[in-house]
Formats: structure tokens, sequence, C-alpha cells
């Protein structure tokens, strides 16, 4: 029994490997092919992940992104039912009967069926979450597994500097359509690009500063005379060289909000580190916190495309504006799921930048309430906001190797989030994928470290009252 789950867990480990390293390899899997083969990849290694043991903490997780999921496919199903709400349906119904002389039921949504698109975005996140959930059960896997996050980011980085030098307008061996000049790697988009890259960059700088905890020296003299030091002086400057190596990619993507949330969740993943070692009152936390945050303003306000162009163009603020009208005329079912671009031309108006096809809203969140509405909305952010919590707050009790690692993913998902309030990285299923199996991964583990030490406290607690009750026997 033990060995069929022990290969139970390989399969479920490399399968979710290969779509962590290979989905951001063709133009980040924006072509449906790769959702699909990428989708079908984690659905195998998530039904794998089913027949392996998971503590009741990690179940927690498990059964409340399923609820959330769960409830985002209910109302997606109710916005294409036929005649079920006829006060919100959507009133294109109403006028192509009556343009076309046609009898075709109304909608809540403005399709008639679920964009392919959207449900295969859908599935992907779910058995994306799954399987780096599942293989947070082993943790040598799960060490594995953000060992493989590092390198992979890391060689997609150093590509993205040799292409720029050597091939600038190529995307792998198609021209570039956009972004000429700037590093995409292996990205359509440079703000993904960037976004993956600065998850690599946090990883690798987390990493860094590790080493830089272990190292044993009570003089500078002393530093590298003792042999202990050796090996972990020589990971320390490679692990650094890495995460410079990315924070170079970085700024060479030429991305502002990728350059500005990167920054803020190394931050907070530095930040982390430095209070679960030193176990720092909250206050000085938040006030040393807010310091760095004013500085990191003022550095990045005068480099780079942030110093000559400032935070936002123009045509962002008119999409974004767009979007708070439809979201105002379809409040609690929103305009159906995947619908956005089908929505949007409707509201552009004279101010409206012209210039592109905005089939993005540019901020997903945004884009979540205008297709599905406020409650699903609010119900996302919540819950993101509340992964958050939990990955800090075990970021701040882990010990050993998974101080690296929880703080590192807390900044990822700091980054992530922010990003996505201004972009649509996370709707490009290459950075999606790495995503979602960094971020299941990471609650599992934070989660399930939690339980442990709430188990080893009771134990201790009851060594505790049964040696207090032996010598007050003794004592008698």
């Amino acid at each position: 029994m033990k060995f069929r789950i022990e290969a139970i867990r390989s399969i479920q480990l490399w399968l979710t490997i290969a779509a962590l390293v290979l989905a951001p390899l063709f133009f980040g899997s924006v072509d449906p092919f790769w959702t699909v083969t990428w989708t079908i990849v984690l659905s195998i290694s998530a039904l794998c992940g089913l027949a392996i043991p998971v503590g009741a903490a990690p179940n927690r997780i498990l059964l409340i992104f399923l609820a959330l999921c769960g409830a985002y496919a209910l109302v997606a199903l109710v916005q294409v039912a036929p005649n079920l709400i006829g006060a919100w349906a959507d009133p294109i119904w109403e006028r192509a009967n009556k343009l076309l002389d046609l009898n075709v039921p109304a909608r809540i949504s403005s399709r008639a069926e679920i964009p392919p698109a959207a449900v295969g975005h859908f599935f992907l996140l779910v058995s994306s979450f799954l399987s780096g959930l599942f293989v947070s059960t082993s943790r040598r896997n799960g060490d594995l597994l953000m060992a493989f996050a590092r390198y992979s980011i890391l060689l997609y980085a150093v590509y993205g500097l040799v292409a720029l030098i050597l091939t600038p307008n190529m995307v792998l061996w198609a021209p570039k359509l956009a972004y000429q000049g700037y590093l995409t790697a292996t990205f359509v988009n440079h703000n993904t690009a960037a976004t993956y890259i600065g998850a690599g960059a946090i990883l690798w700088l987390c990493s860094a500063y590790l080493s830089l905890q272990s190292l044993n020296y009570s003089s500078i003299r002393l530093l590298l005379l003792m042999p202990s030091n050796e090996a972990l002086a020589f990971k320390l400057m490679f692990r650094a060289a890495a995460g410079l190596a990315c924070f170079f990619a970085l700024l060479l993507t030429g991305s502002r909000g990728g350059l500005i949330c990167t920054c803020v969740g190394l931050l907070v993943a530095m930040g982390l580190m430095v209070s679960g070692r030193l176990k720092a009152r909250t206050w000085y936390v938040l006030g040393c916190g807010s310091a760095a945050l004013v500085l990191l303003a003022v550095w990045l306000s005068g480099i780079g495309r942030i110093g000559s162009q400032g935070l936002f163009d123009s045509g962002r603020w008119s999409v974004f504006e767009a979007s708070l009208e439809l979201i105002r005329q379809r409040p609690l079912l929103g305009g159906g799921a995947g619908t956005f671009a089908d929505l949007f031309p409707a509201m552009r108006t004279s101010t409206s930048s012209i210039w592109g096809v905005w089939d993005y809203a540019h901020s997903t969140i945004l884009e979540i309430a205008v297709e599905m509405g406020i409650p699903i909305a609010t119900a996302i952010a919540i819950a993101a906001a509340g992964s958050i919590f939990v990955l800090g707050r075990g970021a701040l009790e882990s010990r050993g190797r998974d101080r690296e690692l929880l703080p590192a993913v807390t900044g990822i998902a700091v980054l992530a989030y922010l990003h996505s309030t201004i972009d649509f990285s996370l709707q490009i299923p290459g950075f999606l994928v790495v995503f979602g199996i960094v971020l299941g991964c990471g609650l599992g583990r934070a989660s399930s470290n939690r339980e442990t030490t709430g188990e080893a406290r009771s134990r201790a607690s009851v060594r505790t009252g049964r040696a207090e009750v032996a010598s007050r026997g003794r004592a008698g």
C-alpha cells in the first residue's frame, strides 16, 4: 500500500513539474491547443492526488477553494440558461428577435453558450491549484517542485536576455508584433514576462537571504576562513547572482506594473523573513515596512518608463471607466463568463483610445466583476486576501526550509494579485499554470505546518499535565 502511494506521488509530482516548466515555453501557451494540453496533464495529476492522504487543514483549504469554484461555475451556468430570470436578461436578445424576426430565448449572458476559452482557463486554474496542493503533502516533493520553479524561471530569464541581444525583434521563431526592443522571453506580452520573471527574482533573492542567515560568522576576518562557511558562501553568491539576473531581466521588460509589483512582493517576502527570525513587534514591523514603501516609491518614481511616462496611460483609464459602467448596469450576475470582449465595444466613447483591440479589461478583478457580477468578484477578492493571510502567518511561524519557501510564495501572491488589478497576466495560461501550482503548494504547506505545530503543542501540554499529576502524586 505504501509503495503504491509513493508511486502515485511520483507520477503526480512529475506531471505537475512538466506543466510548471513547459507551460510558459510556447508563447505563454496562449494557443487553445496548449490550454487543452495542460488542462489534461494537470487534471490527470489532480486525479492522482485524490489517492494521496491529505491532512485536515489542507482539506479545509481545498473545500473553500472548491466551494468558490462551484459558486463561479453555478453563476456561469445560470447566465446561459434560457428564460431563467427575464428581468435580468441581456437586451441584445430582444433586439435580435425584433430585427431578425427570430424567437431566440433570452439569457442573462450576451452569448448563448460559455466561450470555450473561459471554460478552458477555469479548468486550468482548478487543476493547477489542486496539483500544487497535492504535491505539498510531501515535504520532499514540495521542495523539489519549488526548486524546479526557481531554475526554470532563471533559464527563461537568461534566454530572454540572450534573445534581446541576438534577436530583439523576435519571440522564439516568430516576429514581434509589439514591444520591440523590450525583453519578453517566450511570452508575447512584456507585462506577463515581467510578472513571471519577477516571481523568479523573489524566489532566488529569498533563497540568497536564507543562505546569508545561515552563515556562521563571528567576525568578518573569520568569515571565509571557517570551512563550514565555504559551501554556504558559494551558494550565497550563486543565488544572489541568479536573483540579480532575474531582476535585471525584469528591468529590461520595460513593464512599469511588473517592476512595482515585484518590488512590493519582494519587500513583503523579505519583511516576513526578517520578522520571523527576529520575532519583532507588530508596530515595529509596520513602521519599518511603511518607511521601506516610501523609499521604494521614491526610487521607482525616477526610473525607466515610470519616470518618463508615469504610472498609467490614458487608454487604460478609459477602459476602467467603461468597466465600471458595465458593472453598474449588471451588478449582481454580470454580463456572462468570457463576454468582456463582446460587451466593451459598445462602451467606447470619443475619449477612448482607438488603438488596439481591447479584449481584456487590463484588470482581472474588474473583468470578473463585469462578467460574473459583484458578489463573485467580492468573494474572489476575499479569498485572495485570505490566502495572503494564511501564507503570511505560516511564513512567520516557519522553520527550516519553510523560512525561504513560505515568505517567497507570499511575495509571489502579493505580486500576482497586485498586478492583476492593473493588467491581465493571470489570464495568460503560461503564467496562470505556474502561479496556480506555486500558490497551491504554498497554501498546502502553510496549513499543514500549522496543523502539525498545533498537534505538537497539544502533545506537549498533555505531557506537561501528566508530569504535574505525577509530581503531585509523589508529593502526596
